[in-house]
């Protein structure tokens, strides 16, 4: 609402364009459509020079938990979103828990007394999830450390009885400089993937450009897998890392312990090894260069925790070639063995473009052994795609009123596509009874164009009870 009324930026962002000095520094404005201007560097360094205070756009997710709506961030504190209207309610301290107009980042304890106000906060997490069999909401909060560049890292539980803290566990990440995006639980665990990532801090500091802008990624360096004991698991144990081939993960479908060997077993989409040095790369600019842009698949990861060592990396079964995204299992099967993992789809050949349909993966069953070249279509996932001038966003998987939980299958997929022809939005619904190739079963039109989002979340009551989301 403050940059609205200035008509212009006020706050650095994670993403975007950085704010401008005066245009008479070199700054050229455009229209709403066209590719934005670089600014000149005189520019930048006169309006973000050690400008630290990044905006909070709580616009990653949202969940309803516990009679609260939140919108969430994960580098700053949730937004409280009014049930009824979607009012803006303001910053939410999950219960005082979360220092509020502080950065999230510490210094060590000898120079507690010169500490800045602004500085001791922590950012909550975008990527909470409910365990199946408790009904918590398993979220977590961090701070960096920059002394010794590790992150801390509090793991909190939350009862849907009136959003109530139920445990909490408070660790130390070392070699941690950037948050995970997304986790894994289990009954017993939580999983949280580090990708190979650093921040080069003086192009930030000196406002030449953003906190993604300033990551530096080695897409060959092997990652690191942390584990850690769920708050609640009566299984406490010290927490430890695992060493895992090179890849970049983005987001996680769900994990189990499996009762045959005893293994973590998680799956998650992202890219395989590169030799990517920016992050960002050519996702900037007006829109993604696919040329250049490595294709994201899914991936099945498996880890000993007897022995501590990573048992396997892969392109998980059944999903070669299957350029996909946003994976997520029937909500009853967060935390178990699931046959099918559903993903918002791009194309079976192994290839880089937009998503414009949805995929059903079977993980557990699928073809192991036939290796496709790229380019070869993959026959055997079943799969619906809208055509050419549509794209689509991340599914949810509702289950149906009054049906078997434990049938991942008694449920339907909602997605959000856009018609870019008629400039509209619809709803897709399918039956996960059917296979997804028969196509929704319905279209809800909405009004106008939604522009293309991230993560969301289904309330069938609207007095904020506990949601699904992604």
């Amino acid at each position: 609402a403050e940059e609205r009324r200035a008509n212009k930026f006020l706050y650095r962002g994670t993403f975007g364009i950085p704010i401008t000095g005066p245009d008479f520094l070199g700054y050229a404005r455009k229209g709403l459509n066209e590719d934005p201007s670089e600014p000149t560097l005189f520019s930048k360094i006169a309006a973000n020079a050690f400008r630290t205070n990044i905006k909070n756009t709580a616009n990653t997710q949202v969940v309803a938990f516990g009679g609260k709506v939140l919108a969430l961030f994960e580098a700053g504190l949730p937004h409280a979103i009014d049930p009824q209207t979607l009012d803006t309610l303001g910053e939410d301290d999950m219960g005082g828990i979360l220092p509020r107009d502080r950065l999230p980042v510490k210094l060590p304890e000898v120079m507690k007394d010169f500490t800045p106000d602004f500085i001791g906060g922590a950012a909550h997490t975008a990527h909470p999830n409910v365990c199946p069999k408790t009904g918590n909401l398993v979220g977590w909060h961090w701070s960096q450390l920059v002394a010794d560049k590790s992150m801390e890292i509090t793991f909190t539980e939350w009862s849907s009885d009136k959003f109530e803290p139920v445990a909490s566990s408070t660790f130390q990440v070392p070699g941690c400089e950037l948050a995970p995006h997304d986790m894994a639980i289990t009954d017993d665990y939580i999983i949280l993937k580090v990708n190979a990532l650093t921040m080069n801090q003086l192009p930030f500091l000196a406002g030449l450009a953003g906190p993604a802008a300033s990551l530096e990624m080695d897409g060959r360096a092997p990652v690191q897998v942390h584990i850690f004991p769920r708050p609640t698991s009566s299984n406490q144990f010290e927490p430890f890392s695992v060493q895992a081939p090179a890849c970049f993960s983005i987001h996680f479908s769900h994990a189990y312990e499996d009762e045959e060997t005893g293994n973590l077993v998680t799956f998650f989409s992202g890219w395989p090894p590169s030799d990517a040095k920016d992050f960002l790369g050519a996702w900037a600019g007006f829109a993604p260069d696919y040329k250049v842009i490595p294709p994201t698949f899914l991936w099945k990861l498996e880890i000993n925790p007897q022995t501590r060592q990573c048992v396997d990396v892969s392109v998980a079964p059944g999903s070669a070639n299957v350029c996909a995204e946003h994976p997520l299992v029937h909500p009853n099967f967060t935390t178990r063995k699931a046959q099918n993992v559903y993903v918002s789809a791009s194309n079976i050949v192994g290839d880089s473009s937009a998503p414009n349909g949805f995929a059903r993966l079977r993980v557990e069953d699928g073809d192991t052994d036939t290796k496709l070249a790229p380019g070869e279509p993959n026959e055997d996932v079943d799969a619906y795609w809208f055509g050419t001038r549509y794209t689509g966003g991340e599914p949810l998987i509702v289950p149906k009123r009054n049906g078997n939980l434990d049938n991942e299958r008694e449920a339907y997929l909602l997605g959000m596509m856009r018609d870019a022809a008629k400039d509209r939005s619809f709803v897709a619904v399918f039956d996960l009874e059917q296979d997804l190739k028969k196509g929704p079963v319905c279209k809800i039109w909405l009004k106008s164009n939604i522009p293309h989002g991230l993560h969301g979340c289904f309330v069938e009551a609207d007095n904020a009870g506990s949601s699904v989301f992604c």
